[in-house]
Formats: structure tokens, sequence, C-alpha cells
């Protein structure tokens, strides 16, 4: 039997930053769209690319946080977008790049 993984702590974070995101206080320090190393890097730059899925399919955040409950897999984002977090990172990146 295959067992769920635990999510990266950089994507808890920036759920939780996301949510902030949303309500609209944002921190004059946080990273631009498009700004950041990693999808999972954690705090604003993982909000921001959260924006970006959930501009994709709305509810995106809402259903990956329910998902999560349960363990973890990348496969999540597949489910949901039907793309690997991969070539979403590459899109967002590609999309705000300069």
């Amino acid at each position: 039997m295959e067992r769920a993984g635990q999510a990266p702590g950089g994507l808890i974070e920036g759920i939780a930053d996301f949510v902030r995101l949303r309500s609209g206080y944002v921190p004059g320090h946080w990273v631009q769209p498009g700004q950041g190393d990693k999808w999972d890097q954690g705090y604003d730059v993982t909000a921001r690319f959260l924006d970006y899925c959930s501009g994709l399919k709305n509810g995106f955040v809402a259903e990956l946080n329910k998902k999560m409950r349960t363990g973890y897999s990348d496969n999540y984002f597949v489910d949901l977008l039907g793309k690997t977090v991969d070539q979403l990172w590459s899109e967002y990146k590609a999309k705000y790049a300069t």
C-alpha cells in the first residue's frame, strides 16, 4: 500500500500567505508575481504561485488544501489542473519574465 507523503513546508506556509494575499494584506516587502526560485520556496513566493494557479481554476487552493488533509502528492496539481507542478511553475515564470 502506498502511503501519502508529507506536504512541503513551503506549500503550507504559501497557503497561509495566499489567504493574506486574497484578503488584501500584502506587505510591501513581498516579492512581485513571477519572482522566486522554486514553487515551494514558501511564503510570498508560493502565495503568488498559488494565486496564479487559482486563476487557472477557481477554487484551486481550497481543493488542494482539502486533498492535503490525508497526505500530499505533487500529482494533486495534475489531478486539479491537468499539468505537473513543474510545468505550471515554468508557465508562471514565463508569464512574468522581463
